[in-house]
């Protein structure tokens, strides 16, 4: 099964649709029948991505992975990390091997994404919640001490690059970990305000959240970095008591 006209509901560009099913086909040639699947992913499947700033995420899945497999993948890969295609290359038993280590992650991929080639592979994969608390608590209680680590190894400095290089992940970590005591999972519209109960300030995920977009002066950054780490801190605890 082929659907490259759901392509034309993505926010991609004309030219990274074209890029995206050239991908699709030439992996298709170098694979042959041992191609699975390929599902966009991510930002590329939802309306907050960016043409030409965020990445195109697709996930490959195959029946093997041997090494003439991964040299067939060569020069597809390589052309389309020009144009900002970026594959997870996994078998279909790597994948259901590892909701257990990946699973907000696979959570996340199962929220947003259309699959381009084959049948869906993520439409049946079932999450166990104790691995999304697990997982979620080592990813924030992680994040807290390389903040930790990075003010005071770097003297203060590099505040703007660690908080906008983390961020992302920390939210989307955040997002799911609140979650856990839903029937539902929060969109990410949601997170600013579902942190508020739990003694984290939206504001300050909102001036955290900010650093991406502007450069604060220095003076400023220091404070939100202070409170980033105040609101790291805070989560993976609500984590490990139980949200």
């Amino acid at each position: 099964m082929r659907d490259f006209e759901i392509l034309e509901k993505t926010r991609l560009s004309s030219a990274e649709r074209m890029a995206v099913e050239r991908f699709c086909w030439e992996v298709r040639e170098g694979l042959g029948d041992k191609l699975s699947s390929i599902t966009l992913y991510g930002s590329a499947a939802r309306e907050d991505y960016q043409p030409g700033r965020s990445d195109i995420n697709l996930l490959v899945l195959t029946s093997s992975l041997d090494f003439l497999a991964l040299q067939a993948l060569l020069d597809p890969v390589s052309k389309g990390l020009r144009v900002g295609i970026h594959p997870m290359l996994m078998t279909v038993g790597d994948l259901h091997s590892s909701t257990d280590i990946f699973p907000v992650k696979f959570l996340s991929m199962k929220e947003s994404h259309c699959t381009l080639w084959g049948e869906d592979p993520l439409a049946g994969l079932v999450i166990e919640r104790e691995h999304l608390r697990l997982r979620c608590e080592q990813e924030l209680m992680n994040l807290l001490l390389r903040l930790r680590r990075h003010y005071v190894y770097h003297g203060g400095w590099n505040l703007e690059e660690k908080i906008s290089g983390s961020v992302t992940g920390f939210l989307e970590n955040l997002r799911i970990a609140l979650s856990l005591g839903r029937e539902t999972i929060l969109s990410r519209d949601q997170v600013f305000a579902a942190a508020e109960p739990h003694g984290i300030s939206s504001a300050t995920l909102a001036r955290v959240a900010g650093v991406k977009s502007v450069s604060p002066p220095r003076e400023e950054l220091e404070t939100i970095y202070g409170e980033y780490l105040v609101a790291v801190e805070r989560a993976a605890r609500i984590v490990d008591e139980g949200v």
